[in-house]
Formats: structure tokens, sequence, C-alpha cells
């Protein structure tokens, strides 16, 4: 059963800039980590300044590791050397994996 874990991103700086490191984070975390499944980032449309972004992780281990591991620390101290300011907000739980009855997920 998958671990899935939700951020909303609130940032402040050059937005190009932010994007740039989410991407190269999202893209990071991606190759070093066997445990992270998939990692999805959007912006809305309305709100240029907010990142959202889910991350699946195989098992809660694998989330663990991923944040004892390097790549967060990297991503957030590189944030700081910009000066940039992200006030993050994320939840985090077992995938549900019950179907009702006659359907099918994804």
């Amino acid at each position: 059963m998958s671990y899935i874990v939700h951020v909303t991103a609130v940032v402040e700086g050059d937005l190009e800039q932010i994007e740039a490191l989410i991407n190269e984070y999202r893209y990071n975390c991606l190759q070093n980590q066997p445990g992270m499944e998939s990692f999805y980032v959007c912006r809305p449309l309305d709100q240029p300044n907010v990142f959202l972004y889910t991350q699946v992780f195989k098992d809660v281990d694998a989330h663990k590791a991923h944040i004892d591991g390097d790549d967060p620390k990297t991503f957030f101290a590189k944030m700081e050397a910009e000066d940039f300011q992200f006030q993050g907000r994320w939840m985090a739980g077992l995938e549900i994996n019950s179907v009702p009855k006659g359907q099918l997920l994804n």
C-alpha cells in the first residue's frame, strides 16, 4: 500500500528560479530514491506563488528515508542561499485501497 504526501507551498522570490529548484528537487528525488514511486508538481493558475506537489512512496519507510536523506536538505539549503521564502503545509497517509463494488481504480 503506497504512502502519499501532499504539500502546499507558498513561496516568495523569483518564481522562475523557485520552479527550477523544485523541478531539480523532483528529478533528484526520483533518481536517488528507489522508494519514491512518483512526484507530481503543479501551480494553480490564479496563485502563481503557490506550488502543490504530491509524492508517492512505496511505504512509510521509504518516506522516512526521503526525509532523512540529502535531497530535501540540499533543496532547502539552495532555497535559503537564494533568500527564497518557503512556507509549506503537508499531509501524509496510507493510500486507500478499497474499491467500491463494480468499479475500478485508475
